[in-house]
């Protein structure tokens, strides 16, 4: 069933007051999200003279940044509680996010990806433990499906505004996107300040559980551990080398407008929206297992559609783009509420915070590898080689999860 007003209001039930806040919130910043998201390689070198090497550079940078400071997220949040560690990822953001419109030498480029990537790591892991516990364990992957379907709701409206708005040549156009992206991120806070619960701060322990825990008792559950890999490699060939490439080989090799951009991504999170009560649905009824199998061989045949695109004249080979994202959603659709779910399944709550920073560095380390692969393969002219590798790196964890499926069943 695509969303309709009965389905929608089917899953705003399983919402209790403080986990509304959170979704509205997560819309919110969504939106500034979507006008910015497919613009800053783009951005760096059509408005202010950088290379795509050195644009490949920052995006990399900016994942190891993440990386880095991702561990001890986990800690802080299992030692603090989620809501102070998502405020100053928030403020983080904000501040990283409109210090792009400003940018214009390598070094301010450096600084602001810095900051606005410390203020991603402080965001992700947070606010999947609060949804966790601020949820009921056999709502989680709904919950989880419900936030992932409003934040592409809220990109796409941002992607479309962006496609309206920005103008090619046009620098004002750029920085404008990247001012209102900012003011979101405090929109975010500023909801998130409005919630109130015990459940959002630390944990404080029952007296029949650990009274702390380490990175060692999250490294000792080899099912989270496996987890995190076989989603790691996923995401390499995944989120990570889509965005870090699909842009650049829209643009410069398929010379299509930037517009086009907002377009592709305006696909892919209307399907989301549209078809994500659908698939929930039929994922109450798989295996959580199963589903991410499902979901390397949905980006695989993804990455085959973009490869028809430079076959077809300019326009059909833009929609054919727009269709391979149309067809990635699909596995973004069963990705987003099944990956969360179930480490947060597998996690006891004492190690919570740990477990999502774990799962959170799968972002991270393909974020670094995604664009180190993507951009030499594009910068080079090895465009048809590049969405090859794509195309087979999907389907590399799928034994990975096979494995981890076998584990569960003993």
């Amino acid at each position: 069933m695509i969303l309709n007003s009965a389905t929608l209001r089917e899953f705003l039930d399983l919402l209790n007051p403080h986990s509304r806040k959170m979704i509205l919130g997560v819309m919110l910043s969504a939106i500034g999200t979507g006008m910015t998201l497919s613009l800053l390689l783009v951005y760096l070198h059509d408005m202010r003279g950088f290379t795509n090497t050195f644009g490949g550079f920052l995006l990399s940078f900016g994942a190891a940044v993440s990386l880095l400071v991702g561990g001890p997220v986990g800690t802080l949040i299992d030692h603090i509680g989620p809501k102070r560690v998502i405020i100053v990822g928030l403020i983080a953001e904000a501040i990283g996010t409109g210090g792009w419109a400003i940018v214009q030498t390598h070094q301010d480029a450096i600084i602001v990806m810095t900051i606005q990537s410390i203020g991603a790591a402080f965001i992700w892991p947070p606010m999947n433990v609060m949804l966790t516990r601020l949820s009921e364990e056999k709502d989680r992957q709904k919950i989880f499906g419900l936030n992932f379907m409003v934040l592409n709701l809220g990109i796409g409206v941002g992607g479309v505004f962006a496609s309206l708005v920005i103008t090619e040549g046009s620098l004002r156009s750029f920085q404008i996107m990247y001012i209102l992206d900012s003011f979101t991120f405090l929109l975010f806070l500023f909801v998130v300040l409005l919630i109130r619960t015990p459940k959002v701060g630390k944990y404080i322990p029952e007296a029949h559980e650990p009274k702390g825990g380490s990175y060692k008792d999250v490294w000792a559950n080899k099912r989270i551990v496996l987890l995190s890999v076989s989603g790691l490699v996923l995401l390499i060939f995944g989120y990570a080398s889509l965005q870090a490439g699909l842009p650049i080989y829209a643009t410069q090799y398929l010379d299509l407008s930037p517009k086009w951009l907002g377009i592709f991504y305006a696909a892919n999170t209307i399907s989301i929206v549209l078809f994500q009560p659908a698939v929930l649905r039929r994922l109450n009824r798989e295996s959580k297992y199963k589903a991410l199998i499902a979901v390397g061989i949905i980006w695989s045949l993804s990455w085959a559609v973009v490869g028809i695109s430079p076959l077809l004249p300019l326009v059909a080979g833009a929609l054919m783009l727009c269709i391979s994202q149309i067809v990635f959603a699909f596995g973004e659709m069963i990705w987003s509420p099944t990956m969360p779910a179930l480490a947060n399944d597998l996690s006891p709550e004492h190690i919570r915070g740990r477990t999502n920073a774990l799962i959170g560095l799968q972002w991270g380390v393909s974020g670094v590898l995604g664009p180190a692969i993507s951009g030499p393969m594009l910068g080079a002219g090895l465009e048809s080689a590049w969405i090859f590798t794509m195309l087979i790196g999907a389907l590399l964890p799928l034994p990975l999860f096979m494995r981890l499926k076998k584990l569960a069943d003993k």
